[in-house]
């Protein structure tokens, strides 16, 4: 059905990154449950009786791959769709091999979030963190198959869900892609947690969206500087 895109596989070792939203400022996530200080330190003490033994960052691994299982197809909204899943069968776990990937790729799905919500011209901010986590294991290698598949890096999913589906089906781990949002970048796409491991903080950052213009504050709390995409690629301030 493939057999002139997959073709080639690679025993891949690295670090990727992971770029995911994030609340920079903590939150209280139980003021609203009640005025009562005893209320508030049941609820407080359960939240920590469900976290104790969990790896802090168990969810940076682990949530993409419970998305879409259990829903129906029309009831998936586009936000757990994906490049290769459609979201009702299982879910897909996608890093890059370089940060400022995913800051292309993550801002394209903001923006355009924004802009089918009717929100592109009003002034938004979206806090973000950057995590760097291991992945080893036999990845299906589909760099330079956009050239013959250019469906590959398109908007239109078909033929990436079916492919997606295919290797899932097949207990493929997962595979090396170019990105459609940035031409120099490699994005991976993992079908199974077991081939990620240590995840560990990278750096926060915020986009900003005002007037139709778009800049990004690195690392730093309240925002910063703000920098153009273009004067962060070319001064390789996220190399």
């Amino acid at each position: 059905m493939f057999a002139d895109l997959i073709t080639a596989a690679v025993d891949f070792n690295e670090s990727v990154f992971r770029n995911i939203a994030t609340v920079i400022t903590s939150e209280d996530l139980l003021d609203d449950l009640s005025e009562d200080p005893g209320v508030r330190a049941y609820g407080e003490a359960l939240v920590a009786q469900q976290r104790q033994g969990d790896d802090h960052y168990a969810h940076v691994i682990g949530r993409p791959f419970t998305y879409g299982v259990s829903m129906a197809p029309d009831a998936v909204c586009s936000a757990i769709r994906s490049r290769f899943s459609d979201g009702t069968k299982f879910g897909v776990w996608y890093g890059s091999l370089a940060i400022i990937t995913t800051v292309y790729e993550t801002i394209f799905h903001w923006v355009r979030f924004l802009t089918d919500a009717g929100m592109e011209t009003e002034t938004a901010i979206a806090e973000r963190r950057v995590f760097k986590v291991r992945a080893s294991g036999i990845l299906v290698d589909l760099r330079g198959k956009e050239k013959e598949f250019p469906d590959l890096v398109s908007v239109h999913y078909d033929l990436t869900h079916r492919l997606g589906d295919y290797l899932y089906r097949a207990g493929q781990k997962g595979l090396l892609v170019r990105s459609a949002r940035d031409a120099d970048g490699t994005n991976i796409a993992t079908f199974t947690p077991d081939i990620l491991s240590d995840p560990r903080h990278q750096l926060y950052m915020a986009y900003m969206l005002r007037n139709g213009v778009l800049r990004i504050s690195l690392d730093t709390y309240p925002a910063g500087k703000w920098f153009s995409l273009d004067s962060i690629k070319r001064h390789g301030l996220l190399a």
